[in-house]
C-alpha cells in the first residue's frame, strides 16, 4: 500500500486533497513550499516543479490511502448497527437472499479471479442456463427489489447485483420499507367530534353531517375515502373513544394478569352473589323466582369451599355462606369481595363487632365496575351456575330464545291464575333446589380444571389438569394445615353483633327487649349484643374488650306479639303491607260497585246512654227484651261492645254469636274508621 504513495506532489495536487495546515489554493502551496524550502525537482512532463511535503503531510497521505485500499477489499458481511435490524418478515428474507448471493459472487471470484463486475455477470450467464441450479434461481428472484423494473424472468439486472454489494458495505442489505404516512389532515379533529359519539354511528353518517356542518362549502372537504383511510390509520382504542364507555374501554385496553402459583390455600378467598339463571318454587309460597346464590372460593386452588342460597343479596347469605368454608375449609386471611351491599355494612366491617375484625381477616375490595380483577370467581359462575341452570325446565337465561322464553313465562302465570285447574309446572321444590346445588359444587370440585397444574390420571394413565379436590389434596400432602375451628367456635364468631345500651338491666334489638339482672351495673353504657338469625329467645351481652357478660332473654310481658326471628320478622313486615294495599284497592273497588262513601258518618256519642222513656207517651208496660246476646244497634255503640270484649278472655264471651261477631267485626270498614279516630 505504500508502495502507491508518491514522494513528490506538485502545487496543484496538495491544494486539491485539502490537507490540515496547507492553504486550499495552488498559489498559497507555491508560497508556503518557497517559504519553508520544501525539495523540489522539475516535473517530467510539463513546466512547474513538484514538491516533497514535511513529514507530517506525508503521514496525513498515508492514513488516507490506507482507508482507501480498505474500502475496496472485499471484507465478511459486518453487522448490521444497532436499530437497522429488518422490520418485517419480507425485508429478513430478501436480506438473507442477498446475503447468498454475495456469498456466490465471493466463491465465483475465488475460483476464477474475476473481479466483482465480471462475477456478476458470469453469475447471471449461469442463473440463465437451461441447467442453472434451482436453488441459485430462487435466491436470485426473491433477493430482486420488485420495486424496480419489471423483469420477464424475475431475476435481477447487472446493476442491481452491484447494488446488493453497495448495501453490504452500508450495513444494511434489508430493502428499505415505506414509512406509513402518520400525517394528521386539518379536517380529522371536526370529523372525529360527529364520529366519536356514544350513538356510535356509522362512517357515511359521521361523514354526512361532517360534510353538512362544514363551511363554507368546499372548504378542504375531504372524499368519504379520505377519512376512511384517516380511520384505517388510527389505532382501535384512540378509535373507539368516546363510541365505548370507559367500562367497554377497558376491556379493549392492556391488563395485568395476575399468578397464584405462590398462594397457599386459605391464603385468600373470594365471594360474590349471583342470581340463578332458572326458577325454582319459593320456599313460603311455592311460587315461581330465581334464588340468589353467594359461592366462596379458594383462589389457589380454584375449590368452591362455601356456598348459601338465599332470597335475595344481603349480609345474612354472605355471613352464612363464609360461616360454611370456616367451618370445612379453615378461615382465610384475606377476603376479596366487590363493594356489594352484602360486604359493605356494619355487620361485616365494623372495627368492633364486625365479623372481619374478630376473626382477624383482612377484607379488600375490588375497584367500581372492574369484574376483570375478580376473573376468578366471575369465571365461576359460568363455569358452574350458568350450566347448572340450563339443566334445569325452569331456565330463563339470556341465551334462550325469546320466544321459548316467553312461552314458558306466559305457562307459569296462567298456572298461578287457575289455582283450582291442575296445571303441573315443571319447577324444584325448595328443598331438592338446595340438594341439587349441593350435587353441582361437589361434581364442579372433582372436574379437572384447566388453570391449575397437570397430573397423571390414576385410571387412564394419561396426563390431565387437576382438579381442585387434588390441588388441595396435593397441599395437605405437602405440609399444609388449615386453620380451622369447630362447631362450638363458630356458633359465637358468627353470631352478628349490634351495639345497643342498656336500661335498666334491659336492651332492645329488633322490637323485642331482652333481659337480665347483671346488666344492672352497665345501665346507659353501649354494649356488643349478639344474637342468632334464626332463634330470636336468646341474645349474648359482652364487654368493650369482648369478655362475655352473659346472656340476656326475651321478656314478653313487654310486648303483645310472639317473639318472632329477624328472619320471620322481616316476612311478616313485608306480608303485612302487602295484605294491606290489596285490602285498600279491595275496599275501594266494592265502594265503587256499591256507591258507597268511603268513610261512614257516625254519631257524636262514644259510649252509650241508658234509654230513658219518652215523657210524650203514656206510660205502659216495658218491651220484653230478646233473649241472649244482641249486635248493638248503632256504630258508636258496636265500637264500644267490642272494646269491652277485646278485653275479655275469648271463653267468657256471652255466646257463640258474639264470639262470631268479635271476629267478622273487625274486617269492617266501620271498625278501620273508629280504628283511625281512636289511635
Amino acid at each position: 500500500m505504500d508502495a502507491n504513495l508518491k514522494t513528490h506532489y506538485t502545487a496543484a495536487e496538495l491544494a486539491a486533497l485539502r490537507l490540515t495546515g496547507l492553504p486550499a489554493s495552488e498559489r498559497g502551496v507555491r508560497k508556503a513550499a518557497e517559504r519553508e524550502n520544501w525539495p523540489s525537482r522539475p516535473r517530467a512532463r510539463g513546466k512547474g516543479r513538484e514538491y516533497i511535503p514535511p513529514a507530517t503531510v506525508l503521514a496525513e497521505l498515508r492514513d488516507r490511502s490506507l482507508q482507501t485500499c480498505a474500502s475496496r477489499l472485499a471484507l465478511p458481511l459486518p453487522h448490521p448497527p444497532a436499530g437497522t435490524a429488518p422490520d418485517t418478515r419480507t425485508q429478513q428474507l430478501k436480506a438473507d437472499a442477498r446475503r447468498g448471493v454475495l456469498q456466490a459472487l465471493d466463491i465465483l471470484m475465488q475460483r476464477t479471479g474475476y473481479p466483482l463486475k465480471r462475477a456478476a455477470a458470469a453469475l447471471l450467464v449461469l442463473a440463465h442456463a437451461p441447467d442453472a441450479s434451482p436453488q441459485l434461481v430462487a435466491m436470485l428472484r426473491l433477493a430482486r427489489d420488485e420495486r424496480g423494473r419489471p423483469s420477464p424472468d424475475g431475476l435481477p439486472s447487472l446493476r442491481s447485483v452491484l447494488r446488493f454489494a453497495e448495501y453490504q458495505r452500508a450495513g444494511n442489505l434489508a430493502p428499505k420499507r415505506r414509512q406509513r404516512d402518520m400525517y394528521i389532515p386539518d379536517w380529522a379533529p371536526a370529523f372525529l367530534v360527529h364520529y366519536q359519539r356514544p350513538e356510535k354511528p356509522t362512517v357515511e353518517h359521521a361523514y354526512r353531517q361532517f360534510c353538512a356542518d362544514r363551511t363554507p362549502a368546499g372548504q378542504n372537504q375531504p372524499s368519504i375515502w379520505q377519512v376512511r383511510r384517516f380511520l384505517a390509520k388510527v389505532g382501535q382504542v384512540s378509535r373507539e373513544h368516546g363510541r365505548l364507555g370507559a367500562h367497554e374501554l377497558k376491556s379493549l385496553k392492556p391488563f395485568i394478569r395476575r399468578g397464584f402459583a405462590h398462594l397457599q390455600p386459605g391464603d385468600i378467598y373470594s365471594a360474590d352473589g349471583h342470581t340463578f339463571d332458572a326458577e325454582v318454587q319459593h320456599p313460603l309460597h311455592g311460587r315461581p323466582f330465581r334464588p340468589e346464590i353467594t359461592t366462596v372460593i379458594d383462589i389457589a386452588t380454584r375449590r368452591v369451599v362455601g356456598w348459601s342460597v338465599d332470597l335475595a343479596e344481603s349480609a345474612h347469605a354472605v355471613l352464612d355462606a363464609l360461616r360454611n368454608a370456616s367451618l370445612a375449609h379453615g378461615i382465610p386471611a384475606v377476603f376479596y369481595v366487590d363493594n356489594g351491599s352484602g360486604y359493605c355494612n356494619a355487620l361485616m366491617k365494623d372495627e368492633a363487632t364486625g365479623l372481619m375484625a374478630r376473626l382477624g381477616i383482612e377484607m379488600l375490595h375490588s375497584l367500581p365496575y372492574n369484574s376483570q380483577a375478580r376473573g376468578v370467581i366471575e369465571r365461576l359462575h359460568r363455569t358452574l351456575w350458568v350450566p347448572a341452570a340450563k339443566n334445569l325446565p325452569g331456565y330463563l337465561g339470556r341465551d334462550m330464545d325469546r320466544e321459548a322464553r316467553l312461552a314458558h313465562f306466559r305457562h307459569s302465570r296462567r298456572a298461578l291464575r287457575t289455582p283450582g285447574r291442575t296445571t303441573a309446572l315443571p319447577l324444584l321444590g325448595w328443598p331438592q333446589f338446595l340438594a341439587y346445588c349441593a350435587g353441582q359444587v361437589a361434581d364442579y370440585n372433582r372436574r379437572p380444571h384447566s388453570s391449575l397444574g397437570k397430573c397423571t390420571d390414576p385410571h387412564t394413565g394419561r396426563r390431565r389438569h387437576q382438579s381442585p379436590d387434588e390441588r388441595w389434596a396435593s397441599h395437605e400432602a405437602n405440609g399444609f394445615t388449615a386453620h380451622r375451628i369447630d362447631d362450638d367456635e363458630v356458633r359465637p364468631l358468627f353470631r352478628p353483633q349490634l351495639l345497643r345500651t342498656v336500661r335498666r338491666g334491659e336492651l332492645e334489638l329488633f322490637g323485642n327487649r331482652y333481659f337480665n339482672a347483671a346488666l344492672e351495673e352497665f345501665h346507659g353504657e353501649q354494649l356488643p349484643v349478639g344474637y342468632d338469625i334464626h332463634d330470636p329467645a336468646t341474645v349474648w351481652v359482652h364487654d368493650d374488650d369482648g369478655r362475655f357478660i352473659c346472656t340476656a332473654s326475651l321478656n314478653a310481658n313487654l310486648r303483645d306479639y310472639l317473639p318472632q326471628s329477624v328472619v320471620e320478622r322481616a316476612r311478616e313486615r313485608r306480608a303485612d303491607g302487602r295484605e294491606r294495599r290489596l285490602q285498600a284497592r279491595l275496599d275501594e273497588v266494592r265502594a265503587e260497585r256499591h256507591g258507597r262513601p268511603a268513610i261512614l258518618a257516625v254519631a257524636d256519642e262514644c259510649l252509650p246512654r241508658p234509654c230513658a222513656p219518652d215523657p210524650l207517651l203514656p206510660p205502659g208496660p216495658v218491651a220484653t227484651l230478646p233473649a241472649g246476646w244482641q249486635v248493638p244497634a248503632t256504630p258508636a255503640a258496636r265500637w264500644a261492645e267490642w272494646q269491652r270484649q277485646a278485653g275479655l278472655d275469648p271463653a267468657a264471651l256471652p255466646d257463640d254469636k258474639a264470639r262470631r261477631w268479635h271476629d267478622t267485626y273487625q274486617a269492617t270498614a266501620e271498625f278501620r274508621t273508629y280504628q283511625r279516630r281512636h289511635a
